[in-house]
């Protein structure tokens, strides 16, 4: 008998097990990360175009230009979009990388920030609404007041200015499926 072939079979087959070990703990430490990331987590490292289907059936195609815990702003040329990522029903054509966001001030960025900088612009928008029918209502105008939950839409008889307001349409945030404006 080969006391040799015999010690370095055993060998072999100690390694093989050690390495099947290291690969089944890799495996179950990628699948522990993926489980803690977050659909901002894998829109922020995207560059390309991606497709949206939001809540009501409204479709956006565009690029991501910023991402927030709970917002995506998207470039759709002409128009950009200020989506709150909960209206998100599916997205396509994204890519597999993550990013975590390391900056505490963008973590805090929250979807009434970014409206309240879209009032501060006076920019002119159009809301997508669920208004709980299969199609989004449509409310065009100027941000005018952003609160806590709801963000108040001031239309215009002249179009998009404010010197002749007809009226004031309040949303809550809560039912926002997005925010389109000229880019």
């Amino acid at each position: 008998m080969r006391w040799g072939a015999l010690f370095d079979d055993f060998e072999s087959q100690l390694t093989a097990a050690e390495r099947a070990l290291v690969e089944d703990q890799a495996g179950d430490l990628a699948r522990a990360e993926q489980a803690l990331l977050t659909l901002a987590d894998r829109l922020r490292p995207h560059h390309g175009a991606v497709e949206l289907l939001l809540a009501c059936g409204v479709r956006v195609k565009g690029r991501p230009v910023e991402v927030a815990m709970d917002w995506l702003a998207l470039d759709a040329r002409p128009r950009s979009f200020l989506v709150p990522l909960p209206s998100i029903v599916t997205v396509v054509g994204l890519n597999r990388d993550a990013r975590l966001e390391v900056s505490r001030v963008r973590r805090e960025l929250t979807l009434g920030s970014a409206l309240r900088a879209l009032a501060r612009g006076r920019a002119a928008v159009t809301c997508h609404v669920d208004a709980g029918r299969a199609e989004a209502l449509l409310v065009s105008g100027v941000i005018d007041v952003v609160g806590r939950d709801y963000v108040e839409i001031a239309r215009a008889s002249d179009g998009w200015g404010r010197r002749q307001v007809e009226g004031t349409t309040v949303i809550p945030l809560a039912a926002l499926i997005a925010v389109s404006s000229l880019g």
